[in-house]
């Protein structure tokens, strides 16, 4: 059967799964068997044990998710590349979802890192580093998933 993980305790170890047949099913973390740790709004894939328990439960991955964040990835690595610290703003605020707050420091930094490229070759050096480090940030928080 499938279904979705309504809630996860991970102090006790349990959580209840909603069925798609509308049911809930009680399970503990001896149940799970994958490597990711469960979380709310899972869709998981399991079988049905005695009083309403799950037992050996699967995370079902989305592909097509999976793929969709890729793309916005690097499109967000992309936006960063050719607009600097003004791609670090759109790419936080905009792709990432971040609050302004978050994207703000971010951008001023990379800001002030692209300033340093007016000090020659050691400047030069530490904008590709940093600028580097900034394409690569924002692909790691537009892909990864939202709690």
């Amino acid at each position: 059967m499938t279904g979705r993980i309504l809630g996860y305790d991970s102090s006790n170890n349990t959580g209840t799964i909603s069925g798609d047949d509308s049911t809930r099913y009680k399970f503990s973390n001896e149940d799970w068997r994958d490597d990711t740790p469960p979380q709310k709004e899972m869709k998981v894939d399991f079988e049905t044990g005695d009083e309403n328990c799950a037992k050996d439960i699967y995370l079902i991955r989305d592909k097509e998710a999976e793929n969709s964040s890729t793309l916005l990835g690097l499109v967000a690595v992309g936006i960063t590349f050719f607009f600097g610290f003004i791609g670090t703003f759109v790419s936080r605020l905009f792709i990432a979802k971040e609050p302004i707050g978050s994207a703000l420091i971010a951008t001023a930094i990379h800001f002030m890192i692209t300033l340093l490229v007016f000090i020659p070759i050691l400047g030069w050096l530490l904008f590709m580093i940093g600028s580097g480090y900034f394409m690569y940030k924002n692909f790691i928080l537009v892909t990864q998933e939202k709690q």
